[in-house]
């Protein structure tokens, strides 16, 4: 038996520990805007991603770096949950020969619907220092009348007085910048670039009903690379894999944004219509908003989440209710909505171990509000709550749902109360959470992809 015995690790004291191969040489590349400096609302930024031949990005590491500058003659807030990130509108990340690989529509609602059930713990803090985000919950802003200078003030919103700026350090939410392997931008075929959509100036910031004012422009945009560059020995046998025709796969997480409104004024049953045709579908997520919130300077647009006065809720997928039973939530029954909602991001790292939802932390006790009652979603004031689904098999890529060749829709069916509403349509983004995969065509050096 002590034959057949090996010695553990923590009596290996000879063993010399391997080194890496291939021997990567780590530098930084900060990319710059080729077409502008300064830019304001509406307009795009075109950042390329300026690569050395034959060298691979470890897109996972990158981050982005702009000012926002408050130019609309009065103060301004930014954002609670996500700050100057708001004013990304539309992202899209456009290959070296055109080829469009990646498109988020309302890109800044959704990294806000990622980030909003975050701890207060990191919002106050990491966050607020990267982003700007609020130091509370600030979850008593409200989306249809505002607040005056007085009731701003006194919460944890980042202020800009006019002319003041702020410099934004933003960790994108991107497919492409979260590849589980290294991008071998190098090896491709023309320089992929990252196109950005500013928002609106009504939704990049906040004012006070009592200092209406709206506008901004941001500038010094750079994007902050790790770049790796092997030897010329293994770049010679990369080159050699790829013209022999192996293919070169790279898989991540997507996401695909449409949008429905609710008009009824009256409460019932609501049969939302989406569509995809994505080959697997990870999960689903609802997010609702009041529409008039979105063109309002007085409004949270990005972040400005509500529940609508929807009390029970599933999703007719390729034609089958899932769960067939509806998912219950109220002010008094919020677990289960939150259980499906853990389910649903988990793909990014998110369970939610903990949601930032206590109101008034300065109160002798602190109210948690997750689900609004139906009095305070007809106000319009913020909550936390989405509407989603989780549709993977198991925990691997590609195990979701198979929607590419059955053309049904995606159906969210809702029973509401006369909630946000009655006052105002509200707009409903479901958020398509999907695996992708990226392909670089050995032959040609063109990268496309797949999902």
């Amino acid at each position: 038996m002590e034959e057949q015995s090996q010695t553990p690790f923590e009596m290996r004291l000879s063993d010399v520990p391997s080194v890496p191969s291939p021997p990567l040489n780590l530098t930084y590349a900060t990319c710059i805007p080729s077409n502008g400096a300064v830019f304001t609302q509406s307009q795009q930024v075109r950042l390329p991603i300026n690569c050395p031949a034959e060298a691979f990005v470890d897109l996972k590491r990158a981050y982005m770096k702009f000012t926002i500058k408050n130019s609309s003659g009065k103060k301004q807030y930014l954002d609670p949950v996500i700050g100057g990130a708001t004013v990304i509108d539309t992202w899209r990340v456009v290959g070296g020969t055109g080829a469009l690989l990646e498109e988020v529509q309302h890109y800044n609602a959704y990294y806000a619907m990622l980030k909003i059930n975050d701890n207060h713990s990191v919002s106050s803090s990491l966050r607020h220092e990267m982003e700007g985000s609020a130091t509370n919950s600030c979850l008593d802003l409200n989306s249809i009348t505002g607040d005056d200078e007085a009731t701003l003030g006194a919460t944890g919103l980042t202020a800009l007085a006019n002319g003041d700026s702020r410099t934004i350090t933003h960790r994108p939410a991107s497919a492409f910048l979260n590849m589980d392997r290294y991008a071998p931008l190098g090896f491709c075929q023309g320089i992929t670039y990252i196109d950005i959509t500013l928002c609106s100036n009504e939704m990049a910031m906040i004012c006070a009903n009592d200092q209406l004012g709206a506008g901004y422009e941001v500038s010094n945009f750079e994007l902050h690379i790790p770049v790796l560059q092997p030897g010329p020995e293994f770049a010679g046998m990369f080159r050699s894999a790829m013209a022999s025709g192996v293919p070169i796969q790279i898989h991540s997480v997507g996401v695909q944004n449409t949008q429905q409104t609710i008009t009824s004024t009256v409460g019932g049953s609501e049969t939302l219509t989406f569509s995809t045709r994505k080959r697997s579908v990870k999960s689903l997520v609802a997010a609702v908003r009041q529409n008039a919130a979105l063109t309002k300077n007085l409004a949270p647009s990005v972040s400005g989440f509500l529940n609508a006065g929807i009390t029970q809720y599933n999703w007719a997928v390729g034609g089958l209710r899932i769960p067939a039973q509806l998912i219950a939530c109220s002010t008094t029954d919020k677990g289960e909505l939150i259980a499906n909602t853990q389910q649903a991001l988990g793909y990014y790292n998110s369970d939610l171990r903990g949601v930032d939802c206590i109101s008034a932390l300065d109160a002798a006790k602190p109210l948690s509000i997750y689900y609004r009652t139906l009095a305070d979603d007809v106000l319009g004031k913020n909550g936390k709550c989405f509407f989603a689904i989780d549709l993977e098999s198991y925990n691997a890529s590609y195990a979701g749902k198979n929607l590419a060749g059955q053309g049904l829709p995606l159906v969210l069916h809702a029973q509401t109360g006369t909630g946000i509403q009655s006052v105002s349509a509200a707009i409903v983004d479901t958020f398509v959470i999907h695996d992708q995969m990226f392909v670089l065509e050995g032959q040609t050096g063109v990268m496309t992809v797949n999902a």
